[in-house]
Order: C-alpha cells, then sequence, then structure tokens
C-alpha cells in the first residue's frame, strides 16, 4: 500500500554486511510513502553504497573517524528538500499507517516520536513482510524494563523550522551514545513534542559493543549538557551552527 505524504526521510550510515541488509529492507519501507524523499548519508573511508542501487538520495562523506550520526544527520538536513524531515536509524520500522498519522501530528506539534516501544525481532521475523511484523504485539523495549526509549532515539519526526531552531544534531557526541539522549534534552527545552502510543520494530543484527573511550566520553558530554540551563543551551547551539553539517570537517580526523 502507498501512503501519500512529503517529508525527508534521513539515515546516516556506515557499512556492514549485516548493516546493508537491514538498511535494504528499511528503504523498502521508506519508499513505500509515496513522495517521501529517502537520504541516505554513508560515512567511511571508502563508499560502499555507491555502485548499489538502493532507489534512495545517495551522500558520501569521505572519513576515518568513528561513526557519527550527528554528522550525518545534519549533512542529509542541509541537503533535504521538504518541510518535514525524519530521522530515522538503518534498521527500525513501523507500521506504515500509524507512521503517517504521527507525521500529520506536526500540525499541532513541532516535533513527534511515532512510538514509545521497541520490539526486538529475530533473524526470521526481520524477513516477514511489513504486514507480519506490524501484526507482532507482544510488549517491547520501554513496557517491560526499564530501558526507555529516548524522546529523539531511533526514529523522530520534526518540522523544519524546528529541527533548525534547535541547531540539528550535536555532533561533539563521536561514536555510539549520548546524541538521541541530548537531542531529546534540546527538543523538552524548546519545542512543542508529542510522543504516540505505538510499536517500533528492530531489525535483527549481532550487537557490537561501543568503543568505551568515546562511550565514556560522550556520558561526560552529555553529563555537562544536560545540566545547562536554557540560556546556556541556546549559547551552545548558536555556537555549534555554523560548524554543523559540513561535509569535510573531519579530513584531517
Amino acid at each position: 500500500m502507498i501512503f501519500p505524504y512529503n517529508f525527508t526521510y534521513i539515515i546516516s550510515y556506515r557499512h556492514s554486511i549485516e548493516r546493508l541488509n537491514n538498511l535494504r529492507r528499511v528503504l523498502e519501507w521508506a519508499n513505500g510513502f509515496s513522495g517521501a524523499e529517502v537520504i541516505v548519508v554513508e560515512q567511511d573511508k571508502h563508499s560502499t553504497l555507491k555502485d548499489i542501487n538502493l532507489n534512495c538520495r545517495h551522500i558520501f562523506v569521505k572519513t576515518a573517524m568513528p561513526f557519527n550520526k550527528s554528522w550525518g544527520f545534519n549533512i542529509g538536513l542541509k541537503a533535504a528538500n521538504s518541510g518535514i524531515i525524519v530521522f530515522g536509524d538503518s534498521d527500525l520500522v513501523m507500521d506504515p499507517q500509524q507512521f503517517i498519522e504521527s507525521v500529520k501530528m506536526l500540525n499541532q506539534y513541532e516535533m513527534v516520536n511515532p512510538y514509545n516501544s521497541v520490539i526486538d525481532l529475530n533473524a526470521q521475523e526481520s524477513q516477514m513482510n511489513f504486514a507480519q511484523i506490524s501484526a507482532i504485539s507482544r510488549p517491547g523495549r520501554g513496557e517491560t524494563d526499564i530501558q526507555k526509549v529516548p524522546l529523539c532515539g531511533g526514529i523522530c519526526i520534526f518540522r523544519r523550522e524546528a529541527i533548525e531552531k534547535i541547531g540539528g544534531w550535536h555532533e561533539d557526541f563521536i561514536g555510539w551514545g549520548g546524541e538521541d539522549d541530548f537531542q531529546s534534552v534540546k527538543v523538552k527545552a524548546f519545542l512543542t513534542w508529542h510522543e504516540n502510543a505505538a510499536k517500533c520494530y528492530h531489525l535483527h543484527h549481532e550487537r557490537v559493543s561501543p568503543d568505551m573511550k568515546w562511550y565514556q566520553r560522550n556520558l561526560q558530554l552529555l553529563q555537562k549538557l544536560s545540566g545547562m540551563s536554557k540560556d546556556e543551551l541556546r549559547k551552545v547551539i548558536n555556537n555549534v551552527v555554523p560548524k554543523s553539517g559540513l561535509k569535510y570537517k573531519y579530513d584531517n580526523f
């Protein structure tokens, strides 16, 4: 089924075989929305996706630095052509109708999180069609444990002027951890927002342990930023905006 709505769906990506398989599924899902502009920002030493037809806009940025999801999101934001911006991980899908209902809620809010729980799929479930996946209704993360889904974790939907008002994503979070949490801090401080009671589905892949050096650094940065006043946060946003989304920012890393 094709759901008509105009928005830009941005995915920040670094290659592995498992990630590519999941990316193909996510792109199949995202391209099911008529009018969707889908952008994949690939960051690595060499491009793997340049010779693969994935039915999306592909932007490659060359870097040897650890994966920086926020940087990729900001590059995609600069390239986007619509007034509705969706940021999504390369391994998450959800019920298409529930997703579109969340997009429509931007008539009332500046930012919408389209779900409040995440179901981790096994390898077999991850290969099901999207109607079958959407019918899986067991409790997910956020319902059965204390691992609350961050407001801006996984998939989040913004009016363009709203994401620009909070300076995009904070690129000082390098490697895994912290960027979703700080984005949530900024949204709660400066935007009107809503979280829907729906489920998202996490496609199966092997878990990768984060680089603990960068992870600990990210946690310290998150603690520092999260303790700031609104005036201090605004100064941080104003300071990073001119340096955000620059394709060649990390050439000398």
